[in-house]
This record gives structure tokens, C-alpha cells and sequence, in this order.
């Protein structure tokens, strides 16, 4: 009776033990991620971000930010910031404070200075650069 008790106390600490690693383990890459993606939004909120972005706001739009262009203002969602496979930040871009004018953005660093990769534009915002109207 008493080698059962000591097999079975000896299998939950054994228990406990690979638990309290897998919880480690798991903790570890938690943390990791949050600090990773902390890093990103860092980036994002960067003055040379900003500038980046501005920059590809005016290559949609030359009077972009101006009271005669069609983007009048922008807002990044900082909800919306990942990070791309191939090693940029993807983030999207509200338009004139208008959720269904998107601009995703992705920024890449090359040679130790930050650039824009690409935008994709919501099929609205398309539109409304293009000058086509919906129906």
C-alpha cells in the first residue's frame, strides 16, 4: 500500500513539474509576441513612419492633407498593426475619418531607414481617388 502512495505522490510531482514547464514555455512565447508587437507599434508611431506614410498619402493624392485634396486627414489603427511573413508591418490607415476609406499600408526597413512597401486601398477609397462614384 505504501509503494502506491509513493508511485502516485511521485507521478503528480512529476505531473506538476512538466506542467509548470509547458506553463513556463508558454508564458515565455506570450511575452515574447507582446514585446515583439510592442515593437512594431513603436515603429509605427515613429516621426519617420509618419513621414513615410504622408509620402504615400501624397503619391495617391499630390494635394493629400490640404484643404483642396481629396484625403483630408488620416488616422492609424494601431489595432490593426501584424507583422508580415516576408518582415514588414502591415497596419491600416483611416481616411477623413471614414472607416470604409482604408488604406493598408505595409513598411519595410531597408538599409537601416524605413520605407513604404505598399497600400492597398479599400475598393471606397479606390474610388473616391479615382473619381469613380458607386452605384
Amino acid at each position: 500500500m505504501d509503494t502506491k502512495k509513493n508511485a502516485l505522490v511521485s507521478m503528480g510531482i512529476l505531473f506538476a513539474a512538466i506542467l509548470l514547464i509547458i506553463l513556463s514555455i508558454v508564458g515565455k512565447f506570450y511575452m515574447d509576441q507582446k514585446q515583439f508587437h510592442n515593437e512594431m507599434v513603436k515603429v509605427v508611431k515613429s516621426e519617420e513612419a509618419k513621414k513615410e506614410i504622408e509620402l504615400g498619402l501624397k503619391n495617391l493624392d499630390p494635394k493629400a492633407l490640404t484643404p483642396e485634396g481629396i484625403i483630408k486627414s488620416y488616422e492609424i489603427d494601431y489595432g490593426s498593426i501584424e507583422h508580415n511573413p516576408m518582415g514588414a508591418i502591415m497596419f491600416d490607415v483611416i481616411i477623413n475619418e471614414d472607416d470604409e476609406f482604408v488604406a493598408n499600408f505595409d513598411l519595410n526597413k531597408y538599409s537601416n531607414q524605413l520605407e513604404v512597401g505598399g497600400i492597398v486601398l479599400s475598393e471606397k477609397l479606390s474610388d473616391l481617388i479615382h473619381g469613380r462614384t458607386g452605384n
